[in-house]
């Protein structure tokens, strides 16, 4: 939740303009009620079922929302009804939005799989919940199906590794993953005559450019305890094949005493963190938006933070037409990198019908298929997982200038040569200890023998 006020500013923007025409986790939830998974609260009126004899589907979302609260939620909402209206003669598909959202849905589950008990299907917004329910034996695997339809699988993209557990099971896929690369200001790469992010080859491109852009007194980047620096983080991580090792144990890492990891730590101390003053290090959590608001107001050249913040472009003090995305460089020359996370979307239970599980995997397939991928890129309300997105010709079909870029940095993204989990994805609980080291760094009260030692002291007390 550390991007909630990035994404709606983003979707409020970007999906206003597309109304005639962003660990769901981004959008703001209510937590007062929750609906258990064989009764929810919410039923959407067109979806009810028309025909009592046809097997019936229950769908529980957290797309809740009022249109003037979170356009994306009736955009969605909207798919999901078109979705029935196709099927209406072959089953009867009831939609029904959670007031609590996706953490909601998340808690209802939990409670249910203690009874034995789990929704038709549910998308859970990337809360994890396939460990418990399918050490439960509750829900359904659907690497056979993808397995068996080249689109299905395309459909899901990353998800299908990222998805993949150990014993090769894939019991969620997503139609929307969180797509990050970074933003730059054309214009004050310009004045400092800095390389431009595009044209980088190696992370030592990267450095050039900082040192560039402090010479002529512009500031390179706005950060915080948090977000905004966990993304450069993982970003560095992806620079050669050893880093990308250790990076990919994430959780699962025994010790952080690993040059990798040292080296990684190093730049970021080196080469970001004691690069800007401590004005531009705010302390980190969902209200810290300073980092933001520097950088499309023109006082930052580069901002980390993913494809929705687009929207950010608009009628800001920066100019819109200086707002470019660029993805992280590797230092393999030429090679760039994006984080992708898709995480848990749609979960099946395993104790429907053979109609029932059949009406399921239409409509994930119906989600992740292209036209879908389209509508919710074109509609600002995301980037999706889809391979076989032809962005070159969707790109063609919108016409707000935020919409171009939204697209551009989706496609920037989806062409990386590396695509990589999130930190938070990758490490889990770890994120948290990371990032507490930041500061330290910063300010030069923590080596990163310091932050190794305590890292290791975190693995050896669990």
């Amino acid at each position: 939740m550390k991007k909630i006020l990035a994404l709606l500013l983003a979707s409020l923007l970007v999906i206003s303009l597309f109304a005639g025409c962003a660990k769901q986790t981004n959008a703001p939830s209510k937590q007062d009620e929750q609906p258990t998974a064989a009764d929810s609260k919410t039923e959407e009126p067109a979806q009810k079922p028309a025909d009592a004899e046809l097997p019936t589907v229950t769908f529980v979302h957290g797309y809740y929302h009022d249109e003037s609260e979170w356009p994306a939620a009736a955009q969605m909402r909207q798919i999901y009804q078109d979705f029935a209206e196709l099927h209406k003669d072959e089953f009867n598909f009831v939609a029904i939005a959670d007031e609590s959202g996706a953490e909601g849905i998340y808690d209802t589950a939990l409670n249910d799989i203690s009874g034995g008990n789990f929704y038709d299907i549910a998308d859970f917004g990337g809360w994890n919940i396939v460990p418990v329910a399918s050490a439960a034996g509750l829900i359904l695997d659907l690497k056979p199906y993808l397995d068996e339809d080249a689109a299905f699988k395309a459909g899901a993209g990353v998800c299908y590794d990222q998805n993949l557990t150990a014993d090769g099971k894939i019991y969620s896929v997503r139609e929307q993953i969180e797509a990050v690369g970074f933003w730059y200001n054309e214009a004050l790469f310009a004045q400092a005559g800095a390389k431009e992010p595009a044209a980088w080859d190696t992370w030592a491109d990267f450095e050039d450019a900082v040192s560039a852009l402090v010479d002529a007194g512009i500031t390179p980047f706005g950060l915080n305890a948090g977000w905004p620096t966990n993304i450069l983080t993982a970003g560095r991580f992806q620079a050669d094949a050893a880093t990308r090792a250790f990076y990919s144990r994430g959780a699962d890492v025994d010790s952080f005493d690993d040059p990798a990891f040292r080296e990684v730590m190093g730049f970021m101390q080196e080469n970001v963190l004691q690069k800007i003053d401590s004005a531009n290090f705010g302390p980190g959590g969902d209200d810290d938006e300073q980092y933001r608001n520097d950088f499309f107001d023109g006082k930052t050249a580069m901002l980390f933070n993913g494809v929705w913040d687009a929207g950010g472009s608009v009628d800001c003090a920066a100019g819109a037409e200086n707002i470019k995305p660029a993805n992280f460089p590797t230092n393999e020359p030429g090679k760039r990198a994006s984080l992708m996370s898709g995480g848990t979307g749609f979960v099946v239970s395993n104790s429907l019908t053979e109609a029932q599980t059949a009406a399921c995997i239409e409509f994930i397939k119906y989600m992740t298929s292209e036209e879908i991928a389209n509508k919710i890129i074109a509609y600002g309300i995301g980037m999706a997982p889809n391979t076989n997105v032809d962005y070159a010709t969707l790109i063609d079909t919108v016409d707000a200038p935020e919409a171009k870029l939204l697209v551009s940095a989706c496609q920037l993204c989806m062409a990386a040569d590396y695509q990589a989990l999130g930190l938070g994805n990758e490490f889990g609980d770890f994120e948290g200890e990371i990032q507490a080291k930041y500061a330290g760094l910063k300010d030069g009260s923590k080596t990163v023998d310091d932050v190794v030692s305590e890292l290791d002291a975190v693995i050896a007390a669990s």
